[in-house]
């Protein structure tokens, strides 16, 4: 299975990412061999509130990037219903024209119960599609709001896409999103006040340095192909400069950190998780916070207590 997802064999591509899905025991030796073999493909996160016609845009950019002779492989999050827990995974009729190209490999999943924008087998899908060869990976992340800046942390780097209609709601994403991007990119640039939220990006960024990388403010029509060019040369720039960084080094270590603590974190969450619902009777102290006997944090006090003990 390893030699075939290393020789792009789609088949054990999608097989190795359901098996990351599903948590099977069996792909933690899968990856682990499979690891040495990632750090050559470059990473775009493309992230930004919904309906902004972020998978229109990234249909395109797939098209760019063949058009160089990349292989692009999509990973392509779409948000869980609360409710019921289905997820439309929609991106792929979007993004349809490249179905039956072999240099491109799109596969959709749920976002499930994490907040984030991301869903829990994205890195590790990353690196599945690192290791089989594929130079260029784009991260469509759910793009739900401010808080949704996990993108940040598994690619090399963030595009915002927004859109003229936003007007003054660009303010409340200031203080999350927006201040993760590399590149910005109003989309739908043909709709009234496209230029007014362009001087509004620019005046914003101008104090936003990040790095010694200035961001990008790209206007474009992702339905008829309008300022993708543009977008691609911001993107290739962008890889460019974090390949020449004297920084690089750093800048990798540290997104390994982050991930090396994300992972500790989730497992700590599992392992907190089971002992809470397999040795203490949780329902007991929900009962004595309804009877008003005690308060959450009281409640939470006695839980930790029973767990350190």
């Amino acid at each position: 299975m390893i030699s075939s997802i290393l020789s792009g064999d789609r088949a054990f591509i999608a097989r190795a990412i359901s098996m990351i899905e599903n948590e099977d025991p069996e792909i933690n030796d899968i990856m682990s061999k499979l690891y040495s073999k990632t750090g050559n493909a470059f990473v775009i996160g493309i992230t930004g509130p919904p309906g902004t016609g972020k998978s229109t845009l990234i249909n395109q950019l797939i098209s760019s990037f063949r058009k160089l002779n990349k292989k692009v492989g999509v990973i392509a999050i779409d948000p869980s219903s609360p409710i019921s827990g289905g997820s439309l995974l929609g991106d792929r009729l979007r993004m349809q024209d490249h179905g039956s190209d072999s240099g491109v490999y799109i596969r959709s999943m749920a976002s499930g119960n994490r907040s984030g924008g991301l869903a829990k087998a994205t890195r590790r899908s990353i690196s599945v599609l690192d290791a089989s060869g594929f130079d260029v990976i784009i991260v469509e992340s759910v793009g739900a709001g401010q808080s949704e800046v996990d993108i940040l942390k598994i690619t090399d780097t963030v595009v915002i896409v927004l859109m003229p209609e936003l007007g003054d709601d660009i303010q409340m994403y200031k203080a999350g999103l927006m201040e993760i991007g590399d590149i910005f990119v109003i989309n739908k640039s043909d709709l009234k006040g496209s230029d007014k939220m362009y001087t509004r990006l620019l005046a914003y960024i101008g104090s936003n340095e990040n790095n010694n990388w200035s961001p990008n403010v790209i206007q474009t029509i992702s339905t008829d192909g309008t300022g993708i060019s543009n977008l691609l040369k911001s993107i290739l720039a962008r890889k460019e400069f974090i390949t020449n960084s004297l920084n690089h080094p750093s800048y990798k270590k540290n997104k390994i950190k982050n991930q090396i603590l994300d992972i500790m974190i989730e497992s700590l969450k599992t392992s907190f998780l089971q002992e809470v619902n397999n040795d203490i009777n949780l329902d007991s102290l929900v009962d004595t916070v309804y009877k008003n006997e005690i308060d959450p944090e009281q409640a939470a006090a006695v839980l930790k207590t029973k767990l350190d003990s």
